[in-house]
């Protein structure tokens, strides 16, 4: 199952700025306490929940076995609770319409963490990366319906001080700097104290933000006891966003005469750097089930299916599901798998909607491993 996250922290929601619940895990690759780890390759992860009403959060059993399997195989995995899902503010929707931003606010905080995070200055870091999403029932549903990663970053590009998308970024960049430097020392520690076969004790995570409200106690395995920075963190990110509005008024001013300036067509983070092109240029979805609700589905059908057609794709279904006849299922599947298209599907015998059926879970995770491994291979 999955371990503590490295980074439990809370970011407001494109849609409408209500406080999401976040979590990050950090895989082996980053493990300060071994410098035999294998090198960070930027690979990564978001992973989405089963139905807020009917109980579904992060804290799912099926997302965490999802989740550890992507971890296992190098992958950073970002975990959220949806609006009205365990401490995310607000309420589930009937459209869906605002968890696709949450879940978008999720995807660019995660790119820009990515992008930010290198604390051993490895250059196997700099190879073209793998962002995944993915989903579990609910979840799977969202991420079919999200669209194209050039797309989905479009606010993140230049975004307006104080903006929602402004704000996701600079706790991103403020959280991964963070990191470099917890990680970093760690690592130059055990090198230069103990040798390079030594290891140390698991650094501290950490949680940022999350006390916005009332909030009920956490299960044991979430965020309380943990070690937390100051608020002097959150002051300096806030100052942040203050600072660079005040930056983007003098340049304004100096362009333009005062106008807002537009923002530029190429994605670019606060310090003009240009973000890897393939960070935002692959996008595979993982779906272990993908099939919209028909009271939800959308006039853009078409444009999805494109979507999981033309990028690597794989849906994992039981033949049991109480939820969706395995027939309509089948002719899913049947219709996105023809010639040239990169979606596959994996059946699995006796499973139902909940994975909860004798050594079908197993099956579920092996072929999510398997494909999440074959990604990584692929580049």
């Amino acid at each position: 199952m999955l371990p503590e996250p490295a980074l439990s922290f809370t970011i407001p929601s494109l849609h409408d700025g209500t406080v999401l619940d976040c979590r990050v895990y950090h895989p082996a690759s980053l493990a300060a306490a071994n410098p035999r780890a294998p090198p960070w390759k930027r690979h990564a992860a978001v992973v989405a929940h089963p139905y807020a009403p009917m109980g579904g959060c992060y804290d799912d059993p099926t997302l965490d076995s999802v989740a550890a399997a992507l971890l296992r195989t190098g992958y950073l995995v970002a975990t959220f609770n949806f609006r009205g899902a365990g401490h995310s503010a607000g309420r589930t929707s009937w459209t869906a319409r605002p968890e696709r931003d949450d879940y978008a606010s999720v995807v660019g905080f995660t790119v820009h963490y990515v992008h930010f995070l290198d604390p051993f200055n490895d250059e196997a870091s700099k190879q073209s990366p793998v962002l995944l999403m993915g989903g579990y029932s609910y979840g799977a549903m969202v991420t079919a319906q999200m669209p194209p990663l050039d797309q989905l970053l479009e606010p993140f590009a230049r975004p307006h001080a104080d903006s929602h998308a402004a704000q996701v970024r600079l706790r991103a960049q403020h959280l991964a700097e963070q990191q470099n430097l917890i990680l970093g020392s760690a690592r130059s520690a055990v090198l230069q104290v103990r040798g390079p076969h030594a290891t140390i004790g698991r650094a501290g995570a950490v949680r940022v933000g999350g006390d916005e409200g009332d909030r009920s106690p956490r299960k044991s395995h979430d965020s309380l006891g943990r070690r937390s920075f100051s608020l002097d963190a959150e002051d300096r990110f806030r100052r942040g966003v203050y600072l660079m509005a005040r930056a983007r008024a003098r340049r304004s001013a100096s362009s333009d005469g005062g106008n807002e300036p537009r923002p530029p067509q190429d994605k670019q983070d606060e310090r003009g750097e240009t973000l890897p092109a393939a960070t935002a240029g692959l996008v595979t979805h993982l779906a272990t089930m993908s099939l919209q609700p028909s009271r939800l589905r959308r006039r853009h059908d078409d444009a999805e299916e494109k979507k999981l057609t033309e990028n690597a794709t794989l849906a994992v279904f039981g033949d049991n599901d109480v939820f969706v006849p395995v027939g309509r299922l089948r002719a899913w599947v049947a219709r996105l798998a023809g010639q040239g298209s990169l979606f596959a599907a994996r059946e699995v015998a006796s499973a139902g909607h909940f994975w909860g059926e004798d050594g079908v879970l197993d099956l579920m995770t092996e072929s999510v491993e398997a494909f999440a491994a074959g990604l990584i291979r692929d580049t």
